[in-house]
């Protein structure tokens, strides 16, 4: 893999969750492949995996939850080049989330994120991303 190639894959974790911090959260899901997985590990809210179509159902639902402000803030990204055109991206989340007017923050959880990553000819997909709470607060 190129330099660029690590640059465009960390940018695609930076703007997944950057568009559901600002409200954008239905554009989340066209950083997925059409077949793309998302699994909440262990001490999520709500466990389990939802693929395809079922990824834009539910950014639209995060979309229209306009009470809740986050930051996911991502940190310790590692990049390995899978060959074949795939790669592994390892990082961990620290996510302030609040469901109020008053601007107080929590931490709500501290997650580790794995994304298989796909290049489809013309940019960088996610294949599938697991995120599995470490520590709930």
């Amino acid at each position: 893999m190129e330099a660029e190639d690590y640059r465009q894959i960390e940018e695609l974790l930076y703007r997944s969750f950057w568009l559901i911090d600002h409200g954008r959260a239905e554009k989340c899901a066209e950083l997925f492949t059409k077949d793309g997985a998302l699994t909440f590990g262990p001490g999520a809210p709500s466990p389990g995996t939802i693929s395809g179509a079922d990824i834009a159902i539910s950014m639209s639902r995060r979309q229209a939850q306009s009470a809740v402000t986050s930051r996911h803030v991502l940190s310790n990204i590692l990049i390995e080049d899978d060959g074949d055109g795939k790669a592994t991206m390892r990082s961990l989340l620290t996510l302030f989330r609040t469901e109020s007017n008053d601007m107080r923050s929590e931490v709500k959880s501290v997650a580790d994120i794995e994304d298989i990553v796909a290049y489809n000819g013309t940019g960088w997909k996610i294949e599938h991303r697991t995120i599995t709470p470490i520590f709930s607060l």
